[in-house]
């Protein structure tokens, strides 16, 4: 059998492309934090010549600080899925930002409005165009060895297939006696039985250490879920961030008591108008499944007729129990506000996976392996599932919640949780996933 040529034009070292686009971030960076050290002295210089004040130039080097902190999270955030790049890149550089002149009003420290403005600006514009210049550039090019490879990322990728050519370019490698193409890596499916001659072409990519990425891994990076695949292996375990946890913690509680004014008159207000509304209590409980599986009473806001000793069920499309102002509470979000009592008793984060009816988890947890993982963190008010997916109201739309809510589990960081109130505030302004 005729060994394949090999052609060395353009094949990567066994470093990802996560790890890649990293090493490129530092760069970009770098080189953005030599340009606002030339604005501090153009500032200097301006002062000079009385085209602008001192107060320019200082305001332009406290800007240094945000600009380290939008560098990081972007840093941070680079393995999240590609079609939310646009939306972190906004989040990531224009907070840091927002902040200081938080900061810099608390402290009522005087600061040129001008100077953050243009500074904020200019480092937004710099990362989207480094980006946009980068992905060009270095699209991800893989070889795949047969069609069944190329059609099992497609089922994985599901409604987000279009995407796929916006995202990496597949390079058909099907004759072994043609040379090998230049590529960045190979797309392989531990599922698919690899003839001979393919076993060879995979030997040779390996010793060339042309790095292999798995179909599971392409589709986590670009829909934001995890693949049934690595779900049903009995060695996949997710591992926790416990110095994240405590910062979580300490923001959620924060957060609810700075905001308690406002929660409290909107929830009584809220409570007078369900009285109105409707016969019944205004507020719900019910026992949810907690951190680390621990059981825990959770309150919502009545949005449903009452029923007495009624079998727990999942809400469906235009259920004839939600009331006339439960449409609008669901749609809103504004049945959950009690639960941010639970969020200071500790039962529950702000940001987190729903928690579920105690009553299905045991049923969830033996027909999806991967279940009972989701209890590693503590359950949230919203969370990476009811963003991206919506409500679920059957097993089947579980196991999609379940493959977002492990995603979340595997990957929870400051960016993640930062874009996860974003796309809640539209989803509370849309109502989308309401049921």
């Amino acid at each position: 059998m005729k060994t394949p040529a090999i052609s060395w034009s353009r094949h990567k070292s066994l470093a990802s492309r996560q790890a890649r686009r990293q090493n490129r971030h530092l760069a970009v960076s770098f080189v953005g934090g030599l340009l606002l050290v030339l604005a501090y002295f153009v500032g200097l210089f301006l002062h000079q010549i009385n085209l602008a004040t001192t107060l320019f130039a200082q305001t332009v080097l406290w800007c240094a600080v945000p600009y380290l902190a939008a560098s990081h999270l972007l840093y941070r955030s680079i393995h999240m899925p590609a079609a939310e790049q646009r939306t972190l890149l906004l989040i990531n550089t224009l907070l840091p930002y927002l902040l200081l002149v938080l900061v810099l009003a608390l402290l009522q420290q005087r600061y040129s409005r001008g100077a953050v403005l243009m500074v904020a600006s200019l480092t937004t514009y710099w990362f989207w165009i480094s980006e946009r210049v980068i992905q060009r550039q270095n699209k991800l090019q893989l070889l795949c060895l047969n069609e069944q490879t190329k059609a099992e990322l497609v089922k994985e990728l599901g409604d987000q297939a279009e995407s796929l050519e916006a995202h990496l370019e597949l390079i058909e490698w099907t004759d072994h006696l043609q040379p090998m193409p230049s590529c960045d890596g190979l797309l392989v499916n531990s599922t698919d039985e690899l003839t001979e001659t393919q076993q060879l072409q995979l030997a040779q990519i390996k010793q060339r250490h042309i790095r292999l990425y798995s179909v599971a891994a392409i589709g986590e990076s670009i829909t934001g879920r995890k693949s049934p695949q690595e779900l049903s292996n009995p060695l996949w375990q997710p591992d926790g961030n416990p110095a994240y946890d405590t910062f979580k913690r300490l923001v959620d509680l924060a957060v609810v008591l700075i905001t308690a004014p406002g929660w409290v008159l909107l929830g009584l207000l809220t409570a007078i108008a369900i009285k109105l509304d409707s016969k019944g209590p205004a507020l719900f409980s019910q026992v949810r499944t907690g951190l680390h599986g621990q059981p825990f009473r959770i309150w919502k806001f009545r949005t449903m007729v009452p029923q007495s000793n009624a079998k727990p069920e999942f809400a469906q499309t235009n259920d004839k129990r939600i009331t006339r102002l439960g449409h609008l509470l669901r749609k809103s979000r504004l049945d959950e506000i009690p639960q941010l009592v639970n969020v200071l008793l500790g039962q529950m984060s702000l940001i987190g996976p729903r928690p579920e009816q105690y009553s299905f988890v045991n049923d969830f947890a033996i027909s999806i392996p991967s279940y009972p993982y989701r209890h590693l963190v503590r359950p949230g008010i919203t969370g990476w599932a009811q963003v991206t997916q919506g409500y679920a109201a059957s097993e089947e739309e579980t196991a999609v919640k379940l493959s977002y809510d492990l995603y979340y589990v595997s990957h929870y960081s400051l960016a993640l949780d930062l874009l996860i109130v974003v796309k809640t505030i539209t989803t509370m302004l849309t109502g989308r996933g309401a049921r």
